[in-house]
């Protein structure tokens, strides 16, 4: 591992000795797997690959952590560094995300909670969102950044952005080369990457700031009732879900009704143009569906217990889905409803709707998009 590889080009090659780059408080893997690139004089794809030559890392979601890929790869990168002061275990999304998450989440498929890369070989087709001051103060990149339910800098007061301003491209600083010596350029243009984010609202950074202080706590407020992390978000996850089901609804339906009732309007809902997962909405709808379930959460449980009576919602429409059993208390005050025998009609036509067609055409889009 220390000597160099003699068939790799000159100006590739890695000089054997430390790595000197120190990880950073919250710093993503990834992040600091580029960083030690670039202080070695090299781009991340050759860094990598004179260490790890047979497993193709970039390929994978690295930020997740090395399990999944090969567990030495933590004793590799401690060895390597200066004193063995690095140590990535903690700072893997698997690390930061177990307690609300649990044991095998992100071990394989769809994480939840954790936006996807998109990847076709080394691209990755989302986009590496990012705060661009943060990058100028100290350019790494944050785990956070990374979450699902985190669209905006605090710090900053700022929307995220995945894209560079001067070229429109997708940021993916893995795909920096050796003579950008920061995280804060882009990599097809080249370019510094500007500051022209739109700047949050108020209810927005509030949204944030409950967010952000349940995750970090582990304790959070859900109905007046004090509950963990890990039961916020899984209470968080079923009111996304209802409230998505209440914008496309008709506005008569019972949960459309439930939902304004709570103050939350049909008309101020956005509707996912693609009906996929949660994480694979774009930033702007995640922000609404969040900003509106935080909302909800906030609530007393008698304003939700109104809500449900005022509304004559059954039970059987909140059971779209399963829901947690925290909400039980609440639930069992709406009516059973009735048992609607309908007839089924044999080798009836399958006609879709056209909001039906919209997402198929939409997620198709999406698709293209990746395989380009």
């Amino acid at each position: 591992m220390g000597t160099t590889d003699a068939g790799l080009p000159k100006n590739y090659r890695i000089k054997s000795g430390t790595i000197r780059t120190s990880i950073q408080p919250n710093e993503s893997i990834s992040s600091w797997l580029i960083r030690a690139a670039l202080d070695c004089g090299t781009d991340p794809l050759t860094f990598t690959g004179f260490y790890w030559d047979k497993l193709r890392l970039w390929t994978y979601d690295l930020d997740r952590g090395f399990e999944p890929i090969q567990q030495q790869i933590y004793s590799d990168i401690c060895d390597l560094s200066l004193n063995g002061m690095v140590n990535l275990e903690a700072n893997s999304l698997y690390s930061a995300l177990k307690r609300i998450n649990g044991e095998q989440t992100l071990m394989k498929g769809q994480a939840k909670w954790v936006l996807p890369r998109s990847s076709r070989n080394r691209s990755h087709r989302s986009g590496q969102h990012y705060c661009s001051c943060c990058l100028d103060e100290a350019p790494y990149l944050r785990n956070e950044w990374r979450f699902a339910w985190y669209f905006g800098c605090l710090k900053h007061q700022t929307l995220l952005d995945a894209k560079c301003s001067c070229c429109g491209e997708l940021y993916q600083p893995h795909l920096l080369s050796a003579d950008k010596r920061q995280l804060n350029y882009c990599h097809h243009c080249g370019e510094m990457l500007n500051h022209h984010s739109d700047l949050l609202s108020e209810t927005e950074i509030e949204t944030l700031q409950i967010l952000d202080a349940v995750f970090t706590s582990d304790l959070g407020l859900c109905f007046q009732k004090q509950v963990n992390s890990q039961e916020y978000f899984i209470i968080l996850r079923y009111f996304i879900n209802l409230i998505r089901r209440g914008a496309i609804v008709k506005s008569s339906h019972a949960i459309a009704r439930f939902l304004e009732q709570l103050g939350i309007s049909q008309g101020n809902l956005c509707q996912p143009k693609t009906a996929l997962a949660f994480e694979l909405l774009p930033i702007e709808e995640r922000k609404n569906l969040l900003v509106n379930a935080v909302k909800i959460l906030q609530l007393s449980s008698e304003a939700i217990i109104y809500a449900i009576q005022q509304s004559e919602i059954t039970q059987k429409a909140f059971a779209f889905e399963n829901y947690p059993s925290e909400l039980d208390s609440l639930f069992k005050h709406a009516r059973e409803g009735r048992e609607v025998n309908r007839k089924t009609i044999a080798n009836k036509p399958k006609i879709n709707s056209n909001l039906s067609l919209n997402r198929q055409w939409e997620r198709l889009k999406r698709q293209l998009q990746i395989a380009v």
